[in-house]
């Protein structure tokens, strides 16, 4: 084989027209189909050779095969990932649906004329996949999609994430990435925030993050299948300080998410509130903070000379037609008076989770003690009676987890003067709580 082999490859060079044909006859009686995909396809670079390379490279940052005994390691620009890929003339193997697959990565040499040199690279490369004929139909149709959304997945989590907002600028000008032309400004979005330091219910937490994996996961064919625009609302709702910042902080990092904070008193009109919507980009989390005192929404036409914004032109803005602008986009408001909120501002459909922040429980509690004081409840040495006076005091004390935090980290050095400043700040809330409680009985009298 070796010796017929070598002996083609002689004829090569001879009689190219005699290898193509015995090539021909080699490939009816194969097993196996090939498909070559080249780095740039006529003028353009391709795309799947791009898709490709990112796919292969999660799979050799977790393993690395036998039959690979060097890899390329670089870094991208504005990237902290650092990201492998096969050498020149080196193999890998996959596993798709039970399928085994089999790479090869190509370069050779361009031969180009003189005028072209400055336009392609000096070498050519591509990747070649090597499969059983039979399986040609799973490779068309699930294999390479399945390729694309691994490596979309990887570029958005190698990319920063932004934090836009819609200042009064004059138009023309540039925001932060060099975009002209735009209603929005972005600067990087770096908030830590993330729902394993979240301070919120367990039990409410959980559900938060499987409503969004189950948007973002199988929702693309579940709402087209129904006829639904790709978006979910979220309300966000009660007193000061409970954290409604942080827990979209946590939505965006848990989603890979942009955040276009909509700052309402900006916007003069509803047919600019329909430009901002058009400018901002899929996979996305459209912002509008305490909504109930950003503009008045008590008037549901539209308005006649065109200069405010109606609760109307929200309403459309959030689930007419212009919602469809872009995809995979969750709009979501935060209050902390939702009784003031007009009734079809907030109906399912339009807010399809309402999400109540209430004041520090004991569970949230113990989570700030492990986030802020390093704190672990089978530790030894704790003062078990300070633990059971703050459960006691806790559920009776009207206490935002604003205010715990604040002393958490003023005495944060020490762990149990920590946990008694708490226990006094509860008693003096308590007492506060109950003296105005009867000067309204008093009232009342």
């Amino acid at each position: 084989m070796a010796s017929l082999l070598a002996f083609i490859a002689f004829l090569q060079t001879l009689f190219p027209p005699i290898l193509s044909f015995t090539t021909t006859i080699f490939s009816s009686f194969s097993s196996y189909l090939y498909f070559d995909i080249t780095d740039i396809d006529g003028f353009n670079t391709n795309e799947l050779y791009s898709a490709v390379q990112l796919y292969l490279t999660s799979s050799l940052s977790t393993t690395t095969p036998a039959a690979t005994t060097r890899l390329s390691l670089t870094r991208q620009l504005n990237s902290s990932a650092l990201t492998f890929s096969l050498q020149n003339n080196a193999s890998i193997s996959d596993q798709f649906n039970g399928v085994s697959l089999q790479w090869l990565h190509i370069v050779t040499p361009r031969h180009l004329h003189n005028t072209w040199r400055t336009i392609f690279p000096e070498h050519k490369r591509q990747f070649t996949l090597k499969f059983k004929k039979q399986h040609k139909s799973l490779i068309l149709n699930s294999y390479f999609d399945h390729i694309t959304q691994i490596a979309n997945d990887i570029r958005r989590r190698n990319q920063d994430r932004y934090l836009f907002t819609n200042p009064r600028r004059a138009s023309g000008s540039f925001d932060s990435r060099g975009f002209t032309n735009t209603p929005w400004e972005a600067v990087p979005f770096k908030h830590p925030s993330t729902f394993e330091t979240l301070a919120i219910d367990p039990i409410k937490k959980q559900e938060i993050m499987e409503d969004l994996r189950d948007f973002t996961r199988n929702g693309k064919s579940f709402y087209k299948k129904t006829g639904r625009a790709w978006k979910r609302g979220y309300l966000l709702y009660g007193p000061l300080g409970t954290g409604k910042s942080s827990l979209i902080a946590a939505m965006a990092n848990f989603l890979e998410f942009d955040i276009y904070d909509l700052e309402l008193t900006e916007v003069e009109s509803n047919s600019e509130l329909k430009t901002l919507l058009m400018k901002t980009t899929s996979k996305s989390i459209v912002v509008i903070e305490d909504i109930d005192c950003s503009i008045d929404l008590s008037n549901r036409k539209n308005s006649k000379n065109g200069d405010s914004i109606t609760l109307s032109g929200l309403l459309n803005f959030m689930d007419g037609l212009w919602s469809c602008c872009g995809s995979e986009k969750i709009f979501v408001f935060t209050t902390n008076h939702v009784e003031k909120l007009d009734p079809a501002l907030v109906r399912s459909g339009r807010m399809d989770m309402h999400i109540l922040m209430s004041f520090c429980s004991f569970p949230l509690l113990k989570i700030l003690f492990r986030n802020y004081l390093d704190w672990n409840e089978e530790e030894e040495g704790w003062d078990g009676g300070v633990l059971k006076e703050l459960e006691e005091s806790i559920e009776r004390a009207e206490m935002s987890v604003a205010d715990v935090c604040e002393i958490l980290i003023k005495n944060r050095r020490e762990k149990g003067k920590a946990m008694r400043r708490v226990l006094e700040a509860l008693n003096v809330k308590k007492m506060k709580m109950k003296m105005k409680n009867v000067e309204r009985e008093d009232c009342k009298d």
